[in-house]
């Protein structure tokens, strides 16, 4: 019987403190089978509380590759990657090692970099304005980078899995670096600034029918008069996210995003060697019910030809919303068999007491198997120890 799914999310950089030797045997202490090891990452700063060596607070390089690319394998758009081979050398001396089933956690366009160095390629708003860290899969070259990213990869190492983040457009809100707004936010701006109307989404959107022009200015004026309105004015708000309910053209133009996204999965599935397993995360934001602001249809992505599974953060603050979390990705699958889980054992989620065993306990009687935990230079050691304890606690498959 194949060992159930129980990985560490992890970065080069905390397999390279103190090797990948003791990094093995400490994961397979703490009950770990498997490793989902970042092999394309974007910008952050990150503490370390259990690191051996410095930094404690490090910064990583921006929008790079944790392996060595083929270049001729790509198009107009290029990866870079690491500038320290020993970082690049962590992914195939875990393989080499063969302990633990290693996983590509790949983060395809959350890129900063990408969006600097090819700024006709990235995202922009309902107002024109260019997120520079997110290129838009619509644009065909970028769609193209994404599938020769992965084939590049899964050519050069034999993953188990493929672990896909950000395969369609990010939403507004995801913590760029010195982000500020002196207004509030609300779920409704959030969701009309998350939506891309570069050429190449009006394009394909006119193709369709989609009256795209009137659209964008519809849109303009409710994000206008929610910009001018009263703090958490409710009445502007509810204008927006009834307009994504009842506004056909904007109905139309969600599933076009949707579909785009299910299409680059189909393509990276294709380019991929069929032993290597595709994952997709489909959304960075919580609950799972907003993923389709994303781009993402969950039941689409696991389609014929589409993802072999979902890989849900269940990144909440207690049981009972990872297990409401869950029942609404299950009502999506056709298999239990099709969703792995992702965990926090640390703060802000799951780390108070039993919640993190009710949690997985919770999710186990609901029928998932696979889990995995984020993330392991981030968590305390207590935290680690706590995430095995309540590995123990789950009942052995049949």
């Amino acid at each position: 019987m194949t060992k159930p799914y129980r990985s560490l999310y992890t970065y080069a950089w905390d397999v390279l403190d103190i090797g990948v030797n003791a990094f093995v045997e400490q994961a397979l202490s703490l009950g770990i089978s498997d490793v989902s090891l970042a092999t394309s990452y974007h910008a952050g700063k990150f503490i370390r509380p259990h690191a051996k060596h410095a930094p404690k607070v490090i910064f990583p390089e921006d929008g790079v590759v944790y392996f060595d690319p083929q270049l001729t394998r790509y198009g107009a758009i290029k990866p870079q990657a690491h500038s320290d081979a020993a970082l690049r050398q962590v992914l195939p001396d875990l393989i080499a090692d063969g302990r633990l089933r290693v996983h590509g956690w790949t983060v395809l366009l959350h890129n900063s970099r990408l969006g600097s160095q090819y700024p006709q390629y990235c995202t922009h708003n309902v107002f024109g304005d260019a997120y520079v860290y997110s290129v838009c899969p619509m644009q065909t070259a970028v769609a193209e980078y994404a599938v020769a990213l992965c084939a590049d990869l899964t050519a050069q190492h034999p993953l188990a899995s493929i672990i896909l983040e950000t395969p369609g457009w990010l939403p507004f809100a995801h913590g760029y670096h010195h982000e500020f707004a002196q207004l509030a936010m609300s779920p409704a701006m959030d969701k009309a600034l998350g939506l891309c109307f570069c050429r190449a989404c009006q394009a394909q959107a006119q193709s369709l029918g989609i009256e795209v022009d009137a659209l964008q200015r519809r849109l303009q004026h409710l994000i206008t008069d929610l910009f001018n309105s009263a703090p958490n004015n409710e009445q502007t708000q509810q204008a927006i996210e009834l307009a994504f309910e009842q506004d056909r053209d904007l109905i139309a133009y969600v599933k076009m995003r949707q579909q785009c996204v299910t299409d680059l999965v189909k393509s990276i599935r294709a380019a991929i060697p069929t032993s290597t397993k595709l994952a997709v995360i489909p959304s960075v934001q919580r609950p799972s019910s907003l993923c389709w602001t994303e781009g993402s249809d969950l039941t689409a992505l696991l389609s014929e030809g589409a993802a072999d599974y979902l890989e849900i953060p269940f990144y909440e603050a207690n049981a009972e919303l990872v297990r409401n979390d869950a029942a609404f990705c299950l009502a999506h699958a056709t298999s239990v068999n099709q969703l792995r889980g992702i965990l926090r054992p640390g703060f802000p989620d799951l780390n108070n007491g039993a919640e993190l065993a009710d949690a997985l306990i919770g999710l186990q009687q609901a029928g998932l198997t696979d889990f995995a935990f984020y993330n392991y230079g981030l968590l305390p050691r207590q935290q680690l120890t706590h995430m095995a304890n309540c590995l123990n606690l789950l009942k052995a498959p049949t």
